[in-house]
């Protein structure tokens, strides 16, 4: 069984993965990049514990941001 605290940290590192990836992709800052994370359908299901978004590989949900990037959110229910 996986603690709170150790979503909090899967969570967090996969959020900092998001935002370095979003950097490159939108070749913006890192401040931007978060602003950008924070507002999407996959960080809010990320920091859902209940989504259990954060057992996913920290690619896969790339894939679904990407995915919500290009308008396609509803990717995020395949997982």
């Amino acid at each position: 069984m996986i603690t709170s605290s150790e979503q909090n940290r899967i969570i967090r590192e996969t959020s900092a993965y998001l935002v370095e990836k979003i950097m490159e992709i939108k070749k913006c800052s890192r401040d931007e990049a978060v602003e950008l994370l924070m507002e999407t359908t996959v960080y809010a299901a990320l920091t859902d514990p209940s989504t259990e978004l954060f057992l996913e590989s920290r690619e896969s949900v790339l894939d679904s941001l990407k995915e919500e990037f290009e308008g396609r959110p509803e990717a995020l229910l395949l997982l």
